[in-house]
C-alpha cells in the first residue's frame, strides 16, 4: 500500500474503503468486535458530507456539541466578527443581551453559562488555544445591552488582550470593504487534522470541511491581517473608546 495513501488517511484527507480497513484489521489480528466497530466508523465517515448544515433547535444542539469539541482540541482559532464581540470574548451581561430576546429566562441562563464556559479554551493554564479575533471598528460602538454593558465589555476585551495567546485586531472604518464584511466565520486549526470553518447565523449553522472551501477562508483570514490595525494600535483604540465613554456625561 502506498505510503501517501496512509498519510492521507491519517490526516483525514481521505476515507479508506471498508475493504482496506478490513485488510488492515486482519493484518493486525484485531478481534471481531474491534473490526466491526472500525468498519461501522468507516461506513459512517463515508456517508458524512464534507460540509454540513444544521437548522432548528435540534440541529443547533448537535452543532454546538461539535463546536465545543473542536474548540477544545484546536491549537489555533481565528474568529472574524464584523457584527458583535466574538463569543469567546463576551461578558455575562453582553451575552445575555444578545440571547435574551424571545427566549425563556431559564434557557437564557443555560445558554449564557455554556458560552462563558467556552472561554476556558483560551484562559486555561495548560496549553491555551492561540486565539486571534478580527473585529470591525463599528462593533466597538454598538451599545448592545446599553452603554454600561458595552463599557464593561470593552474593558474585558482590553483585559483579555493582555494574555500572550490572545491577539485582538481591529479593522478600522477607513479600511473600506474587507473579507470580514462578507460575514462572520471561525477558522479552527488542529495539530493532527485539517482545519474546519464554522459559520453561524440565525437558528442555523454550518461546518465546512471541504479543502477548497476551507482554503478560501484561510486566505480571507490572512488577507484581513493586511487590513487590520496592529495588536498594539488595536488595544490603544479600545482604550480611547473606553476613556471617551467614561468621561462623557
Amino acid at each position: 500500500m502506498s505510503h501517501s495513501v496512509v498519510v492521507r488517511w491519517e490526516r483525514g484527507e481521505r476515507v479508506p474503503s471498508t475493504e482496506s480497513v478490513s485488510a488492515v484489521c486482519a493484518v493486525l489480528g484485531l478481534s471481531s468486535p474491534a473490526r466491526d466497530r472500525l468498519l461501522r466508523l468507516t461506513r459512517e465517515a463515508q456517508a458524512e458530507p464534507p460540509n454540513s448544515v444544521s437548522v432548528g433547535s435540534v440541529g443547533e444542539a448537535d452543532q454546538l456539541t461539535a463546536l465545543l469539541e473542536f474548540e477544545r482540541i484546536a491549537t489555533a482559532i481565528t474568529d472574524v466578527s464584523p457584527i458583535l464581540i466574538p463569543g469567546l470574548l463576551q461578558t455575562t451581561d453582553y451575552a445575555r443581551a444578545i440571547m435574551g430576546t424571545g427566549i425563556p429566562e431559564h434557557e437564557v441562563a443555560t445558554r449564557v453559562a455554556v458560552r462563558l464556559g467556552r472561554r476556558e479554551v483560551i484562559t486555561r493554564s495548560q496549553e491555551p488555544v492561540r486565539y486571534t479575533a478580527f473585529l470591525l471598528e463599528s462593533v466597538l460602538h454598538q451599545p448592545i445591552g446599553g452603554r454600561a454593558v458595552l463599557l464593561d465589555q470593552l474593558r474585558h476585551v482590553r483585559e483579555m488582550s493582555n494574555r500572550d495567546n490572545i491577539d485582538i485586531r481591529i479593522i478600522p472604518l477607513s479600511a473600506g470593504w474587507t473579507p470580514a464584511h462578507a460575514g462572520p466565520f471561525v477558522l479552527l486549526e488542529f495539530a493532527k487534522a485539517s482545519p474546519v470553518v464554522h459559520l453561524e447565523h440565525h437558528r442555523s449553522s454550518a461546518f465546512l470541511r471541504d479543502p477548497g472551501d476551507v482554503t478560501a477562508f484561510v486566505k480571507a483570514g490572512k488577507d484581513l491581517g493586511q487590513f487590520a490595525m496592529s495588536s498594539d494600535d488595536s488595544v490603544r483604540l479600545v482604550d480611547e473608546i473606553i476613556h471617551r465613554e467614561e468621561t462623557t456625561p
